[in-house]
């Protein structure tokens, strides 16, 4: 079977939700108390199971359209989403190690793209 571009584009957009999901369950750490009723009560951890599970949704439907060994490495942009979501939204400080870090991820998921469509 031949990954289809629609299935890799599922993926990625799959990595944007799971991003979105890390986001809000660190921002809704930041207001967590230990009690059940705090959590229940905690918007952005429900905001988090939400994205979590629109996007195990879409994983479904791409893999269904993709050869596993093609599709997962897509999985690795996660990475790169959240590095960036904590140096521009959340004004984290990113380090040589982890530009040269996101450097290798997009490589790496460039050279199996690069594979599938040419191996």
């Amino acid at each position: 079977m031949k990954t289809s571009p629609a299935a890799i584009l599922l993926i990625v957009i799959f990595t944007v939700f799971s991003v979105a999901a890390q986001y809000f369950y660190k921002t809704g750490a930041a207001a967590l108390e230990l009690n059940v009723q705090a959590i229940i009560t905690n918007y952005n951890i429900f905001l988090g199971l939400f994205f979590y599970a629109l996007g195990a949704m879409l994983v479904l439907f791409a893999l269904k359209k993709a050869e596993l060994s093609v599709a997962y490495p897509f999985f690795a942009l996660s990475y790169v989403w959240v590095a960036l979501v904590a140096l521009f939204v959340l004004n984290e400080v990113l380090l040589l190690i982890n530009w040269l870090g996101i450097f290798f991820i997009a490589a790496g998921i460039s050279l199996v793209g690069y594979g599938a469509e040419h191996g």
